[in-house]
């Protein structure tokens, strides 16, 4: 009888012990990360429990540092994390903190007041965070709504923090032993290469109108020709240039015959084979549908009528020989679709473990590709395939005449034995061919898309000069520009109260759908964002429409028409962390003074504008620069 064991999971280190230890070992200052904002408050929470405090002189040196930061931010004297700073020398770090909380933990880190930071992943990039040890707990970092395995320039940026630039000769990187850690990963993370870097560079309207105020369009193209994105197109289109040099290398070895093209004369006399079989015919793929198919890879994201999907595998039908795909959509379900059906085309794959039975990948591959396809970004820019031209039409010609030199040409039994190959190498090259025009000339196709829409909405001439409203539309340079300006010219926040207005910026400003609980709207502001909703579906075609959630836009709302309210008591109105909070209304702030930069054109929005930058700018606000 075989007996299987369950697997003995290692227990998690208490962080009390854990940074004891490291004290004793002489590593600290030490910076733990862990998966989440709540683990690191718990690790600070568990230091009051076992009460381990620091000598006095220590608690002493931590608050002259701090009294320096709070004359500066006066809003770290109220943090309720404090005290547990002053009197165990730690502290927790993360997204959920307000800014000068942050500040004030990296000022203390400098002077080397705390031993241990506890923090997510969010501090391994872009901060200035000197440190002895690095500690990993965890080889996954939630993301949205789950939990996601750390990739190799994640590992490596944590594992960089180790050592202090003219203090430690050597940096140290501690695994701790965690039910929640994969050794595979991290191993991998500190011996691998990092993933590729991938342009973040997206042609928005506002860039368009302000480059065609100071440069002609032939500057403009070569511009965007030295871009570190069309760099990278580039290389995508040379490694395709050089499978184009094989191909038709590999073209030339069967050299000119007779006929003037041999290849398409033989095409056409397949196809008239074939349409005297009607029972057995084959059905040919229209040339459009041609074009796509070198893009759909296992991998590729793709558009649908009813949402977006990856691609698991391409086939083609038994009865029909149509081009299929095997597709997981967003509702997690793998579905079959002819390439017909497909929308759009994105420039964004996913990596996939292939398989050759269903579900065509690993279960591990496709149980990550289900949280991924649920995470995919609002917006993803296209492919934009061109319009075939060719003559490879799927309508047979009239029967075939003498002319057809087949029965009596010499040629014809080397014609009948390379047509095939010939043909499919003909097809391969066609498609290469428009493949890399369409990725080199990928980045200039979306500048004239752009240009197109600003002419159709009045913003640009027929000559692609500003006009009026263009001049005053390029100072708005923040995300959804066309909603904002078109809602301007509708005259839609003429006269509107200022709380209004910071409520429905709010709402646009706002990209977070995970659910929460906020204050309740009024009914004005319920009949303005009505009428944004309105106006952002008339342009999905043109710009993906915000979340507007009415929720937040209440939260805006009441930050303005509740002047009294305090910071502490406006957090407690909303589930979200006070981090968040800040940086929805930093983020709303910006948009607000966006409008306020329109004196010139619309002073009574203007005014407006400052009236709401004036009441927003209170509190922690105050603090912004």
């Amino acid at each position: 009888m075989l007996v299987v064991k369950p697997q003995v999971m290692p227990p998690v280190i208490h962080p009390v012990d854990l940074v004891q230890t490291l004290r004793h070992k002489r590593l600290t200052p030490a910076i733990v990360f862990l998966t989440s904002r709540r683990a690191c408050d718990e690790a600070i929470d568990s230091f009051e429990h076992r009460n381990v405090p620091l000598p006095a002189h220590r608690s002493r040196t931590i608050a002259q540092v701090l009294d320096h930061v709070i004359r500066l931010y006066p809003s770290v004297a109220q943090h309720p994390l404090l005290p547990t700073v002053q009197r165990y020398g730690v502290a927790a770090h993360h997204a959920g903190h307000l800014p000068s909380w942050k500040i004030a933990v990296e000022e203390l880190m400098r002077h080397g007041c705390l031993d241990a930071v506890f923090a997510t992943t969010t501090l391994a990039a872009g901060v200035d965070f000197p440190a002895r040890t690095v500690v990993i707990t965890q080889s996954s970092v939630r993301k949205a709504r789950d939990l996601t395995e750390l990739t190799v320039s994640e590992i490596q940026q944590l594992s960089g923090r180790g050592g202090r630039r003219g203090k430690d000769l050597v940096g140290f990187v501690v695994v701790t032993p965690s039910p929640y850690i994969d050794l595979h990963v991290i191993t991998r993370g500190l011996t691998g290469n990092p993933e590729p870097i991938h342009s973040q560079f997206v042609i928005s309207y506002p860039m368009v109108l302000n480059l065609l105020k100071a440069h002609t369009l032939d500057h403009i193209k070569s511009i965007l020709e030295k871009s570190f994105a069309q760099f990278q197109l580039n290389q995508q289109a040379t490694a395709l240039e050089e499978k184009l040099e094989t191909v038709e290398a590999q073209l030339a070895a069967f050299g000119p015959r007779p006929c003037a093209d041999w290849i398409t004369q033989w095409h056409w006399f397949n196809l008239a084979q074939t349409h005297r079989r009607p029972r057995h015919a084959i059905c040919q793929d229209a040339p459009p549908i041609l074009a796509r198919l070198p893009f759909l890879t296992p991998g590729r994201v793709v558009g649908l009528p009813k949402g977006r999907g990856v691609v698991l595998r391409r086939y083609r039908s038994r009865s029909q020989h149509r081009a299929m795909l095997t597709v997981l959509n967003t509702q997690e379900r793998i579905i079959e679709c002819p390439v017909a059906q497909v929308t759009e085309i994105y420039d964004h794959t996913l990596n996939i473990e292939p398989a050759r039975v269903f579900p065509w990948c690993t279960p591990k591959s496709l149980q990550r590709l289900m949280r991924e396809v649920r995470e995919l970004p609002q917006h993803l820019q296209g492919f934009p395939l061109p319009e075939d031209t060719g003559n490879d039409s799927v309508m047979l010609p009239e029967p075939l005449t003498d002319e057809f030199p087949c029965p009596m040409c010499p040629s014809q039994p080397a014609c009948r034995k390379d047509y095939t190959k010939a043909w499919r190498l003909r097809q391969e090259h066609q498609q290469l061919t428009k493949t890399i025009h369409a990725i080199r000339s990928q980045l200039w196709h979306r500048f004239q898309q752009h240009v197109e829409v600003l002419q159709q909405f009045g913003y640009l001439t027929a000559t692609c000069q500003l006009t009026a409203d263009g001049e005053w539309a390029r100072l708005i340079r923040i995300n959804h520009s066309l909603l904002l300006t078109e809602l301007i010219r509708m005259d839609a926040f003429t006269g509107i109260e200022p709380a209004l207005l910071v409520g429905v910026l709010a709402s646009i400003a706002h990209e977070d759908d995970r659910p929460g609980i906020f204050p309740r709207r009024s009914p004005a502001l319920a009949s303005v964002l009505g009428q944004v909703r309105t106006v952002a579906h008339s342009l999905a075609s043109y710009e993906d429409p915000p979340l507007l959630r009415s929720d937040v836009a209440a939260l805006g709302e009441l930050w303005i028409s509740q002047p009294s309210l305090s910071w502490g008591e406006f957090v407690r109105t909303t589930t979200m962390a006070e981090g968040d909070v800040y940086r929805l209304l930093a983020r709303t702030l910006e948009y607000v003074s966006q409008l306020h930069n329109l004196k010139a054109t619309h002073p009574g929005l203007a005014d407006i504008a400052d009236q709401a930058m004036q009441l927003m700018r209170r509190d922690v606000l105050q603090e912004l620069p």
